[in-house]
């Protein structure tokens, strides 16, 4: 199954990067760095790497056309001797934070030849080529031309290293981060950046006349700067992995190979989590037998995987059950309705017949009228009338048979189209007739073959579903008891962090640290599982394996994670809490510097001035914790997190209030003491009106102690000198 993989980074000399090294490892060649003020300068050969199977350079349509018209010809030297040498200062000084490249490593497809993916490829390249207007170089390797140097050099030192995957077809690709020009004197030197490398702010900034640039915008009152008017830089990543799957689709549809997406797991609606590229080192290590973190994270995804799939194949295996039934029921329902159009044929049968002998009646009775007429003329004028209302009858009568002949008609039809594999509109056949018999055996023998072969597929399919659908059970079961088992055994010391014992998850990394062991406690609790003391052991397992079903473990799928692994779950949670830690340090430098310059705007009096400080920045405090919580980008886990620092920072708050209350006391100086009592009871007027209806009694009760000691008679260091 094709895979999809394309990844950027960039190339630059602030992370340590080399041109001329870059290009010799993806081309497997020698090249020597000749930028003389470099001190670094030297050769790199990488002539013994096996698996580069292509190397190109590919240059924009109007760039090739150019050097083509000059006799300029391009090698990779060349390529690294311009950039490594152009990306320098006007004073001859290297530019350290330069980015010499961007690189785009895509994986292949082991469906395709290996002259097939590369066409797609070169196909890639081209088209960022020509959209940066910059040169690109392709670098393919495909682990089936030969070993790559680390396996080598292994079995050289008698070490044993597992081969790398043949499949691993893959390209990198370099596109140069600077136009190339050419001088009058056909010298090639580095132009301005590409589209890709400038800022988000001047690609997504408006093109302006250049007449406008450097004006100040009345609207902004800042300077008008020269943009590029693109999008930004996250939307041009996306479209740009877009056009890789695009080219590789285009290619798998031909080959009738499931296409690939560039989207992520979250943008396709589903619940998987991506693995994590291992990289050149730790792939080495992986395959030589030693564990690394990237690893181990991502055989933990890869577990969550599974059990999402698996998950997903027990829904599917129920939910293929109930259709079953479903069809059962739907057969059932068809057998059921064909009897109910027999009795309505029956009943309109019958009703047809009534209508004809009510005619019948009708028109007999006109007769004898009219026979009692002609002797009887002195009854003649009630004659005629009762004549007229026999017509009445009649014409009613005869109404009703057209309609009920119409009815009988329509029943018919319904009949003849319910049953027209079944049924003849011609009249029955004589059963005394030879040819009819023969007929009628062979279609009832036809119709039997067909039932049976029918009758069959049904046994056949019922089977299949039903032995699916026991080893889904058995899995099903299996899953519970293993997370229930691991719930029960939740409090061993094999499982947690000892308290006292100085343990660390660091070196203990596949135990319950304490914040995991709280989450399991709070869980336990919430969900009624802690074990009672009256409760017998084995009736208590009995009740947490009946407890953990398959929907108990969807729905809390979060604490199931963690029971399952414990270091798995640390490190996410660590990565995700990453942001919320930064956002706390920013937020509390901010409020620190804030702070200092009211401390000492108040005169610095000790840690009065520090509590006052602090309580009149905390409502823009809070303020910006709650902007972090309603924000729909922040993670649930930190939003606990800030609510939690929240309530924190209030009920510290109310403290604050309360010492630096009383503090005042301490203040000689009277101005000093006004200063920090008139901005103490502004910022405790602003914290009420915003907070005071979420403050508990204990808060409120701190509050009034303060506000009591600003009310008592302050005395001075004179006073307390002569006692």
């Amino acid at each position: 199954m094709a895979i999809f993989r394309a990844e950027t980074k960039s190339l630059s000399r602030a992370k340590g990067h080399n041109l001329a090294a870059a290009i010799s490892y993806r081309a497997g060649i020698k090249l020597t760095d000749t930028n003389k003020i470099n001190p670094e300068a030297r050769s790199y050969d990488y002539t013994k790497k096996p698996d580069v199977v292509h190397s190109e350079i590919i240059l924009p349509n109007q760039l090739s056309e150019q050097l083509k018209a000059r006799g300029i010809e391009l090698d990779f030297q060349s390529i690294a001797d311009l950039v490594e040498i152009g990306e320098t200062t006007k004073r001859g000084k290297m530019k350290n934070s330069a980015r010499l490249a961007r690189e785009w490593v895509l994986c292949g497809v082991p469906e395709l030849t290996r002259a097939e993916n590369i066409e797609l490829f070169e196909q890639f390249a081209q088209q960022q080529s020509e959209e940066q207007g910059v040169l690109s170089m392709v670098f393919v390797h495909d682990p089936t031309a030969g070993d790559d140097m680390a396996n080598t050099k292994a079995a050289a030192e008698g070490k044993k290293m597992d081969a790398p995957d043949p499949r691993n077809i893959h390209a990198h690709i370099l596109l140069l981060t600077r136009k190339l020009d050419v001088s009058s004197n056909n010298k090639l030197s580095l132009g301005k950046k590409s589209d890709s490398e400038v800022s988000n702010d001047e690609r997504t900034r408006p093109v302006v006349p250049k007449e406008l640039i450097g004006k100040v915008d009345p609207e902004t009152g800042e300077k008008i700067q020269q943009g590029r008017g693109l999008c930004s830089n996250s939307e041009w990543l996306k479209n740009t992995r877009k056009q890789w799957a695009d080219i590789l689709n285009e290619r798998l549809a031909q080959k009738g190979v499931q296409p690939v997406s560039h989207q992520s797991y979250k943008d396709l609606g589903l619940s998987f989590k991506p693995t994590k590229h291992l990289g050149k080192d730790a792939s080495i290590l992986e395959r030589m037998g030693i564990e690394t973190e990237i690893g181990k994270y991502n055989e933990s995804v890869n577990r969550y995987n599974r059990s999402h799939i698996e998950f997903a194949a027990d829904s599917l295996t129920i939910g293929t059950e109930q259709k079953t039934d479903d069809s059962k029921r739907w057969i059932d329902s068809i057998n059921s309705g064909h009897v109910r159009v027999q009795q309505r044929i029956e009943r309109s049968k019958r009703q047809v017949d009534s209508g004809r002998q009510d005619l019948a009646r009708a028109v007999a009775e006109d007769t004898e009228i009219s026979r009692f007429i002609a002797p009887n003329s002195r009854n003649a004028e009630w004659a005629i009338k009762r004549t007229g209302q026999i017509e009445q009858i009649i014409s009613r009568s005869e109404h009703r048979a057209t309609k009920i002949a119409e009815q009988e008609r329509q029943v018919d039809n319904l009949v003849a189209e319910h049953t027209r594999t079944t049924t003849s509109i011609s009249p029955s056949p004589n059963p005394f007739d030879d040819n009819a018999r023969r007929a009628r055996a062979t279609r009832l023998a036809r119709e039997q073959g067909q039932f049976d072969t029918a009758a069959e597929n049904y046994d056949r399919r019922t089977g299949y579903y039903g032995g699916t659908i026991e080893r889904a059970r058995d899995r099903s079961k299996l899953v519970r008891h293993e997370y229930a088992k691991k719930f029960l055994n939740r409090n061993l010391e094999d499982n947690n962090l000892r308290p006292g014992y100085r343990e660390s998850s660091d070196y203990y990394p596949d135990k319950l640290d304490y914040r995991q062991s709280d989450v399991i406690r709070d869980f336990a609790q919430n969900q009624g599982l802690s074990k009672e003391n009256s409760e017998d052991q084995r009736e208590y397992m009995r009740r947490i394996f009946d407890t953990f079903t398959i929907g108990f473990l969807e729905k809390n799928k979060a604490v199931m994670d963690l029971l399952r692994d414990p270091k798995a779950e640390r490190y996410q949670y660590d990565a995700i809490k990453t942001d919320y830690d930064t956002f706390i340090k920013n937020l509390d430098e901010q409020r620190k510097v804030i702070d200092d310059k009211r401390k000492y705007a108040l005169g610095d009096i000790t840690q009065v001035s520090r509590m006052t400080a602090e309580s009149l920045s905390a409502p823009s405090y809070i303020n910006a914790l709650d902007n972090y919580i309603n924000d729909e980008a922040t993670a649930d886990q930190n939003k606990t997190l800030a609510i939690k620092h929240r309530a924190d920072t209030i009920n510290r708050t109310c403290e604050q209030f309360k010492h630096g209350m009383i503090g005042l006391n301490n203040i000689r100086e009277a101005d000093k003491r006004q200063t920090h009592s008139e901005a103490l009871q502004v910022s405790l007027n602003t914290f009420r009106s915003s907070y005071g209806n979420e403050l508990s009694n204990d808060q409120q009760k701190a509050i009034n102690v303060g506000l009591s000691a600003i009310k008592q008679p302050v005395q001075s260091n004179t006073m307390r000198l002569r006692r």
